[in-house]
């Protein structure tokens, strides 16, 4: 199956999650086949999990520090978003190459990523989900530690991953770390810290978005043996979007 490509670069946090639940409608109603959207992040911003408590952070030291807040439509802890690479995978669960039990899905888009990146030049290895000590468990932050089939480099992780099935599709999002780092401690109530690593910090350069994007699509295509064709985001995805803008929006 050929896949639709969608790159929309750098846009309003809450934009993009709202695009990625239009983007899941539009292959939900067939109107779209799978998709794979590549994006950035125009202003710092925290996305907590969808079943998170907003509580946990300081939403008034998020908005002194004019730091943007916002749900994601996936799963799992909070992620702060900047200077990095975003992806987002979107097809049916009865997808011949994505489709079955979660962490199959997991690991196959993982394999890609793990391409993706040695295309960059960062050698990291698949994390397979293990059972997280009472500390991580509690901690409010998706980097604190790696579960499913998430990606590590030199013992941190570089690259988090969130799925979600919504009616039948597939959504899963993921971040790649090029220069934020994950220290969320000056915005939640209590002390939290990241076992992360970034691009930049193991490549010893700065990574744009453009070059993590190229290196990143190589991956895929070279993992998945499979074709992808870049598409523009329709007029009536950009209306579902705005309708979903409120739903994901916090701060």
């Amino acid at each position: 199956m050929i896949w639709r490509f969608i790159n929309t670069g750098r846009a309003d946090g809450a934009y993009n999650m709202a695009l990625d639940l239009a983007l899941a409608e539009s292959v939900r109603n067939k109107t779209s086949g799978p998709v794979l959207r590549f994006y950035d992040w125009e202003q710092p911003t925290i996305s907590l999990g969808y079943n998170q408590d907003a509580e946990q952070l300081d939403l008034e030291a998020c908005r002194q520090a004019g730091v943007k807040v916002v749900r994601r439509p996936t799963g799992g802890r909070a992620v702060f978003h900047y200077n990095e690479f975003t992806y987002s995978v979107i097809a049916l669960q009865d997808d011949p190459l994505l489709g079955g039990p979660v962490l199959n899905t997991y690991r196959t888009i993982a394999q890609a990523l793990v391409m993706g990146l040695k295309q960059l030049g960062i050698e990291s290895e698949l994390q397979r989900s293990q059972s997280a000590g009472a500390s991580v468990k509690d901690s409010p932050l998706c980097f604190a530690a790696a579960g499913r089939y998430e990606i590590t480099a030199s013992g941190k992780k570089i690259l988090g991953s969130a799925q979600r099935r919504i009616q039948g599709v597939i959504l899963q999002q993921g971040s790649l770390l090029l220069a934020q780092d994950q220290n969320l401690a000056p915005f939640y109530r209590q002390g939290a810290e990241a076992n992360a690593t970034t691009a930049e910090e193991l490549l010893g350069r700065k990574i744009s978005f453009e070059q993590a994007a190229g290196c990143m699509m190589q991956g895929f295509k070279l993992a998945w043996a499979t074709e992808f064709f870049q598409d523009p985001v329709t007029s009536s995805e950009q209306g579902e979007a705005q309708k979903y803008l409120t739903r994901v929006n916090i701060l």
